[in-house]
């Protein structure tokens, strides 16, 4: 999507937030980057704090990623953001594991009005398949040493802690 469409459709209505959102996604050269390690396959659902009842697919598509209208039909990730965490999000500069740790920490963070909402839709080999695992390295060792902190050592504690939030999630 081009500068000019994320424009029209701000212009033409679309929320302040979920336009920041698309942008970040569809131009931002981090996460250009970042899409080129997903296949296109790869989808989630996007939901916003403050648009109850309404759904966005974020897929990848030829390369970089598009935010678009309507649930994802088999999403690997449903995210939930709110109007904070998007400007957060925003205002991050640097490289990829800049961008990753942010998000992550927006996951984890004890404010409800910055927490970024997340379940693990798909299971572990999905996202293997899809490139997310590849992504993750290609974040660099910043990313590694962040989830070494947190008790994810390799992929065997990554994959047992997506498999173990799966099933809360499910409950």
């Amino acid at each position: 999507m081009t500068k000019q469409r994320a424009s029209a459709d701000h212009d033409a209505g679309e929320d302040p937030h979920v336009a920041r959102l698309r942008r970040l996604f569809e131009t931002h050269p981090v996460w250009l980057a970042a899409a080129r390690h997903v296949l296109p396959e790869a989808c989630s659902t996007v939901r916003f704090s403050h648009l109850s009842g309404r759904a966005w697919t974020l897929r990848a598509e030829a390369g970089h990623t598009v935010l678009v209208p309507g649930r994802a039909r088999d999403p690997d990730f449903v995210f939930r953001f709110t109007p904070a965490a998007v400007e957060r999000l925003e205002a991050t500069r640097g490289r990829t594991a800049d961008f990753a740790i942010e998000l992550f920490t927006l996951i984890e963070h004890p404010d409800p009005a910055l927490r970024v909402g997340f379940r693990v839709a798909a299971p572990f080999s999905r996202l293997v398949r899809r490139g997310y695992l590849g992504l993750l390295a290609a974040a660099g060792p910043r990313v590694l040493a962040y989830g070494a902190a947190r008790g994810v050592a390799g992929v065997g504690a990554l994959r047992r802690l997506v498999e173990r939030r799966r099933r809360a999630d499910r409950r």
